[in-house]
């Protein structure tokens, strides 16, 4: 079976960069002083956290088992050259390359900048180069989500005798029994990586795209959501454990990218989607540069803090990235290499096809 690029995925992608860049400018401004997150800012925060993260988890997780169906098809077939290329060595080089490569990179970059600007008050946490010690089983945020989807697809290959139900509920389970315990946050990220990623197996596997296109769909799901949501947040329920919250604002999450791919902002969108490594990986740099520019030297309002904040965090680093392929080092900065297809000429797109 083979199955093209879909442009509802990227778009997903695209919708949550937005998220997760909002989300981290505006807990920034709350760790210093600036928002207090006692009330309807603290409730827009819950209802984001809730989907934005497990919506990259399982696209992953969609592509990860469309990839792993075309090797199960050709091994069928007999053509054991092209079975053979999800498999072994071509199964981790691509990984290493893709997220551990980014991780160890970033995160080097990421911790150094905050030593050089420590005590200068234009970051919100010190750190040290020593800390790059303890990142193969500590890692630093944001980072976390590039060690979690690594150790998502790894699990993924390793309990492929598994079908991916079991995982999706040992995982669930796991994240259930480690929460309340004092143990490393980083057991719980992979839990909670691991549930999404095997839901994004069982949406492939299921075929769950063509049955979701309904506008009562969308507006019964994006409902739940917010009623769920609503309901966790009022009894602080811990965000990654407003379970059914979640799952109804994914399936809102890509209803609404379904509607997109047929809309204006479809191209805008998939660009997006396509360079959320570049600005994964810049943005939080970004924001923190902006912010300390902003309110100490030009003095903006805390609106205009904002906005610029969210402006540039997207901006610059998908400049950045743009630039990085046209010049050839994409690859070795572990940003995104295919994107003239979505730069430099327009395509149909679908969220679901073949």
């Amino acid at each position: 079976m083979q199955t093209k690029r879909l442009d509802g995925l990227d778009i997903a992608k695209g919708i949550a960069i937005l998220l997760v860049v909002y989300g981290h400018v505006m807990r920034g401004l709350q760790v210093a002083g600036l928002v207090s997150f006692d009330g309807v800012w603290g409730y827009v925060d819950y209802l984001v956290y809730t989907v934005h993260m497990p919506v990259f988890f399982v696209v992953s997780g969609f592509l990860y088992e469309a990839g792993r169906q075309r090797a199960q098809g050709a091994r069928d077939a007999g053509l054991r050259e092209t079975a053979s290329d999800g498999a072994g060595r071509s199964f981790w080089k691509p990984k290493l390359v893709t997220l551990a490569w980014p991780y160890v990179l970033w995160s080097t970059v990421h911790l150094a900048a905050q030593a050089i600007m420590s005590g200068s008050g234009m970051v919100n946490h010190e750190a040290s180069l020593g800390r790059l010690a303890s990142i193969g089983w500590d890692p630093v945020s944001p980072f976390w989500f590039l060690y979690a989807l690594f150790m998502a697809f790894a699990a993924s290959y390793l309990l492929q005798r598994f079908s991916a139900r079991v995982v999706a509920l040992l995982a669930f389970l796991l994240m259930l029994v480690v929460h309340p315990l004092p143990l490393p946050a980083v057991i719980g990220d992979l839990a909670f990586g691991l549930v999404y990623f095997s839901l994004g197996r069982l949406v492939f596997a299921e075929r769950l795209a063509g049955p979701l296109r309904s506008a009562v769909t969308l507006g019964l799901a994006t409902a739940g959501f917010v009623l769920s949501a609503s309901i966790a947040y009022r009894y602080a329920l811990d965000v990654r454990l407003a379970t059914v919250g979640t799952l109804c604002g994914l399936v809102a999450f890509f209803m609404l990218s379904t509607l997109l791919a047929h809309s204006p902002l479809r191209r805008p969108l998939v660009i997006l989607g396509r360079c959320t490594m570049g600005i994964y990986v810049m943005h939080i740099l970004v924001i923190a540069t902006f912010r300390a520019v902003g309110l100490k030297l030009l003095h903006l309002d805390l609106t205009a803090v904002i906005l610029g904040c969210i402006a540039f965090a997207v901006v610059v680093p998908l400049t950045a990235q743009v630039i990085a392929n046209r010049i050839g080092i994409a690859r070795f900065l572990g940003l995104q290499t295919k994107l003239d297809d979505v730069l430099w000429r327009r395509r149909p797109g679908a969220i679901a096809g073949e």
